[in-house]
């Protein structure tokens, strides 16, 4: 770790601090000026989030509300969009938007500077992942400069941006296992209320009044005659719905082995089911199979661990096998995901993945640019289906579609960084605090399940909140494996701490 600063904590003055209010006070006066003349919804929201900010400062720890409210924000795609420019071209984003999840993360980076500024307080900044994020940002910027339509690639950018900053916030100011706790309570909270309003959504046939939240009108699938109805939560499309899904369930899952009372074991399982059925309602393929292979391997390592390897082997198979055929005989929302039939989905992408192909031929260095690739990959179809005259719609498959926009080297960057991210993470696994162990395995698995979920699907990920969220946060918890693992090593010997 690098430490910048010193330990000593000195309180700050109290005419600073009342300049610091008067400051706020001024800047509110003139935000609510600007508010006023947008539409009602935004005015009505900021003017909400306004009120609440007395309470905010009224609290006594801001920064564990602050962390709360970042991670119930993250599957929330509320924002504000600023140059919105309309596109007949599928595009990730259409201006310069400005997500729910950005105002708590501007706060916690505000007490962060603050404590470090006035109260002298130490810094720890890890350097894991920093080097491939800022390659990847780098070779995206130098994208910009490529683009067909530089505007659009700005955008990307922008997010881009804010994700990076998301990353390194969480990986590096969520060091106690307090803070942990407060964020696997407030993620599983959060994954059970997106489950609620999937299943809700299903039900009714609606989006339930949520459109202001992210929520979208259903994607149509089919299982032989019949029409399914892919709901979104508030994430927008069912594919990121089943993406965040995939990340959420075996960390919610794995914690059921943490020690704790029965009633909170059982509340937690009916959580975990609401979720599972949620992620039966996306009806992504991609997203119900890696997810039930996520829970099932966390479920036979578990089992190996407590009974041996023979043993537990032997009964999670008799499990699984009885799991696969209730699901294969009883109605219901994983079975009709799983074997979904629209040819157009499904068979279609093979194509697409051949123009990915011929882009990347086309462009190794820098890609065709941020948020510019269908545009580009038209160009690029040689493929007798002529599929993307059709079908307005980038690759399924998130390596080939980082490729295409940024490059090869920007695909490498990335990768890069997912592996060094789980390979720091690996002694979570082994950490003696049962809240690191399965927090970690849980998170782990959840990235190993989208990893490869993303190698069949589509997924904007310069602007997928939740996801930088996790990733950063697996930093974290590889961060508290190894401050333990050197607290513990035996005098005279050195534990390296990233």
């Amino acid at each position: 770790m690098i430490t910048l600063g010193s330990a000593k904590k000195i309180s700050a003055p109290q005419g600073r601090s009342v300049l610091w209010f008067i400051l706020l006070g001024i800047i509110l006066g003139l935000a609510f000026m600007v508010i006023s003349q947008w539409r009602t919804r935004w005015f009505l929201f900021m003017l909400a989030s306004g009120c609440a900010i007395p309470v905010i400062m009224a609290l006594k720890d801001r920064r564990r509300f602050l962390l709360a409210f970042l991670v119930m924000a993250t599957p929330i795609n509320l924002s504000k969009t600023y140059m919105f420019t309309p596109s007949d071209i599928f595009r990730t984003v259409f201006g310069f938007s400005i997500y729910l999840s950005y105002l708590p993360i501007l706060g916690l980076y505000f007490i962060w500077l603050y404590r470090w500024i006035f109260w002298h307080q130490r810094l720890k900044i890890s350097k894991v992942g920093l080097f491939p994020l800022f390659g990847l940002f780098i070779i995206s910027a130098l994208s910009v400069l490529v683009a067909g339509n530089r505007l659009f690639a700005a955008f990307d950018l922008f997010a881009l941006a804010f994700m990076g900053l998301t990353f390194i916030y969480v990986s590096i100011d969520l060091r106690e296992e307090r803070d942990l706790r407060l964020v696997s309570v407030v993620l599983i909270f959060t994954g059970f209320a997106q489950a609620v309003i999937a299943i809700g959504q299903g039900v009714t046939g609606s989006s339930l009044g949520l459109e202001i939240f992210g929520a979208r009108k259903f994607i149509t699938g089919f299982v032989g005659l019949e029409t399914l109805s892919r709901v979104t939560g508030t994430l927008g499309h069912p594919s990121s719905m089943a993406e965040y899904f995939d990340l959420v369930i075996p960390v919610s899952f794995a914690m059921l082995f943490y020690p704790m009372s029965r009633s909170l074991k059982i509340l937690l399982g009916l959580g975990v089911f609401f979720q599972i059925i949620g992620q039966g309602m996306s009806y992504s393929r991609g997203g119900i199979f890696w997810t039930m292979v996520a829970v099932g391997g966390i479920f036979l390592l578990q089992i190996c661990r407590r009974m041996g390897v023979m043993r537990g082997a032997f009964l999670a198979t008799a499990l699984a096998s009885l799991i696969v055929i209730l699901l294969l005989v009883i109605p219901n929302p994983l079975q009709k995901g799983l074997f979904r039939t629209e040819a157009a989905t499904a068979y279609g992408r093979l194509p697409l993945m051949q123009v990915a192909k011929n882009v990347i031929w086309h462009h190794p260095f820098l890609g065709v640019g941020l948020n510019n690739y269908v545009q580009a990959a038209r160009k690029y179809d040689y493929t007798p289906e002529q599929l993307t005259t059709g079908w307005n719609t980038a690759v399924h498959n998130v390596y080939l579609f980082i490729a295409g926009e940024v490059g090869v080297i920007g695909l490498i960057f990335f990768v890069w960084l997912l592996i060094q991210v789980l390979w720091h993470l690996l002694p979570a696994l082994r950490a003696p605090d049962p809240l690191i162990s399965n927090f970690g395995l849980g998170i782990m698995s959840g990235l190993l399940a989208l990893m490869l979920h993303w190698m069949t699907d589509l997924g904007s990920w310069p602007n997928i909140n939740w996801f930088w969220f996790m990733l950063g946060l697996a930093v974290a918890v590889g961060n508290m494996a190894a401050k333990q693992a050197a607290e513990s090593a035996p005098a005279g010997q050195s534990a390296t701490t990233v």
